[in-house]
């Protein structure tokens, strides 16, 4: 029987002890893809920011209106590859907010209906816009090139994801 009550009175003991160490609950930590989600949109909110700055800059210095519906969008003429002084500067506004981008993608597009050789035209484009952002002091390694001549556009697209 007293083996009994010392097995009772030690069971008890170890409970009661048990009972008296709340160890605070341990914040969870997010998963690393809602961290990285939420650096994305804070590194997308800043470039936007400093694309809207650019565009109301170039806006003034220049007066062409016509970039404030979209500043991403370089128009080209039809038959060229080149930029004009007012696209150049366009270019050239957009790279300090592009700096903190992880990955610039420069879309060139051509109209495959009114050009022959769409293609390289689209190509041609994107690298011109490609090198301007290099000389602007953007890492040519974040900077990624792609074409569309599916679309109506004679244009290139600057676009990135934080």
């Amino acid at each position: 029987m007293l083996y009994r009550f010392i097995a009772l009175s030690a069971c008890s003991m170890l409970l009661l002890g048990c009972a008296n160490l709340r160890k605070p609950i341990p914040q969870q930590t997010p998963p690393p893809a809602v961290v990285q989600a939420q650096e994305s949109k804070a590194i997308t909110v800043k470039v936007a920011e400093g694309v809207e700055q650019a565009t109301a800059k170039v806006v003034e210095a220049t007066g062409n209106k016509s970039i404030v519906s979209d500043p991403t969008l370089v128009p080209f003429d039809k038959m060229s590859a080149k930029l004009t002084p007012i696209t150049e500067q366009q270019v050239r506004s957009l790279a300090p907010a592009l700096v903190i981008a992880k990955v610039i993608t420069v879309t060139g597009y051509c109209d495959r209906r009114e050009v022959g050789n769409a293609p390289a035209a689209a190509r041609a484009r994107a690298e011109v816009v490609k090198k301007l952002l290099i000389d602007s002091g953007i890492a040519a390694k974040r900077i990624v090139t792609k074409i569309d001549t599916q679309q109506r556009l004679h244009a290139a697209r600057v676009t990135f994801n934080g």
